[in-house]
């Protein structure tokens, strides 16, 4: 629903405070005859892109990871899974504020009814976002990590919640999912922040915070 350039704030702190080279994914926003499995593609042929050619890229492709917000999130959670598919090592996966369901139970969370008319996020662009995300016909659930058969041996995952979200029972469900099948969570929740919080350092006092600890996630899992 948003562009890259909407997380050039944590990005560019990114780049500067890892050893590590920071690849932002333009993918295919939605829209009628773009769906999200069209961004979901873009954002595993990157990955795939950069880790096999890593010496253009100046990266080691055994410390790689993926990052992402929202729908981002989503995009970067099944990135891991073809990623572990296909045999591609991945040293951590940070999910912020994650969008993982977009089948007919998107909206029977109950941080959805809570939070309906979040600022950052209402019930209505929900509703617009599944339409757009998975027209008729579309199997919402090969889109939808929560619903992923087997979440175990996936990189080590940092999963950031702002509990003031429409969506932050998504995150709280994908990362039980994640601990039943063994792959090892963080849970980490930021009372009060609301949905995109981390691209709102001005008016979010958590960012700071938050971004300090995907930081601190990130430095150790790429030392490795």
């Amino acid at each position: 629903m948003g562009t890259a350039a909407q997380c050039d704030w944590t990005n560019s702190h990114l780049a500067a405070e890892l050893p590590a080279v920071v690849v932002s994914v333009e993918h295919r926003l939605l829209a009628p005859g773009s769906p999200l499995a069209d961004a979901v593609d873009d954002g595993w042929d990157v990955l795939r892109h950069v880790l096999r050619h890593a010496a253009r890229w100046g990266v080691d492709p055994a410390r790689a990871a993926v990052f992402g917000e929202s729908c981002g999130a989503l995009i970067g959670a099944l990135a891991a899974v073809r990623a572990r598919r296909a045999g591609l090592e991945l040293k951590a996966q940070v999910l912020v504020n994650p969008v993982v369901d977009v089948t007919g139970t998107m909206f029977d969370h109950p941080s959805v009814t809570e939070y309906a008319d979040s600022p950052t996020l209402t019930l209505p662009q929900l509703r617009f976002f599944q339409r757009l995300a998975v027209p008729p016909g579309t199997d919402a659930g090969a889109v939808s990590p929560l619903y992923t058969d087997d979440l175990g041996g996936l990189a080590p995952a940092l999963v950031v919640l702002p509990t003031r979200d429409a969506v932050a029972d998504h995150g709280r469900r994908y990362a039980e999912r994640l601990r039943e099948a063994g792959t090892p969570v963080r849970l980490s929740e930021y009372p009060g922040a609301k949905h995109a919080f981390l691209t709102l350092p001005g008016v979010e006092p958590q960012a700071g915070a938050a971004r300090a600890e995907i930081l601190a996630f990130l430095r150790a899992a790429l030392a490795k």
